[in-house]
């Protein structure tokens, strides 16, 4: 899903999503830093911005509420001004107190966990989050009602956390570590 389609999603309407874009455009406008993406990355996946205008990178994931705190705890030690602890629902930008890198963040609870976009001009920020490894809460947390033996074709809501979150994080990880999940769900993620 593009950026600018998710903005649109979590904002409301058009004409607050545009002003939103527009001020990313405005803040994260200088040439994208340069940054070595290796080809297998850890959970959560750094890429470059979706939206083409946006000079950085970001990570959209699902985190455990664990992860989320140690992901507030990075934040944090790279320079970035907690904005009251970032609570479960937060968007706004987060300025380094000593440099001129920025971080937008929008994140909020949902699948029993965390769901976190977050855009960095960061090089040291981005560099940690390359090797952060982290894990979204297992799928019969997400989806405790869900039979994952009776599940088709996929819609709504388990469609956009399959795409979003889970197939990123499950082709990141080892067969060992699939191997790890009950039987119906790695078949799952497998056929999905």
């Amino acid at each position: 899903m593009r950026l600018l389609d998710w903005l649109k999603r979590h904002f409301g309407t058009e004409a607050d999503t545009d002003s939103k874009t527009a001020d990313l455009q405005a803040i994260f406008n200088d040439p994208l830093p340069r940054l070595l993406l290796p080809s297998q990355q850890a959970y959560p996946i750094v890429t470059p911005a979706m939206q083409p205008d946006l000079a950085a990178y970001q990570i959209h994931c699902l985190l455990s509420n664990q992860d989320k705190q140690r992901l507030d705890a990075l934040l944090s030690n790279t320079g970035f001004e907690p904005e009251a602890s970032y609570g479960v629902v937060f968007s706004g930008v987060l300025h380094h107190a000593q440099g001129p890198s920025h971080v937008f963040l929008h994140q909020y609870a949902d699948f029993a966990g965390i769901c976190v976009l977050l855009i960095s001009n960061d090089i040291a920020l981005l560099q940690q989050l390359i090797a952060f490894k982290a894990a979204p809460p297992a799928p019969w947390e997400s989806f405790p009602e869900v039979d994952p033996d009776t599940l088709g074709s996929l819609q709504g809501n388990i469609e956009f956390w399959c795409d979003t979150f889970w197939r990123p994080y499950w082709l990141s990880i080892s067969e060992a570590e699939r191997s790890q999940y009950p039987a119906n769900w790695h078949e799952f993620s497998e056929f999905h």
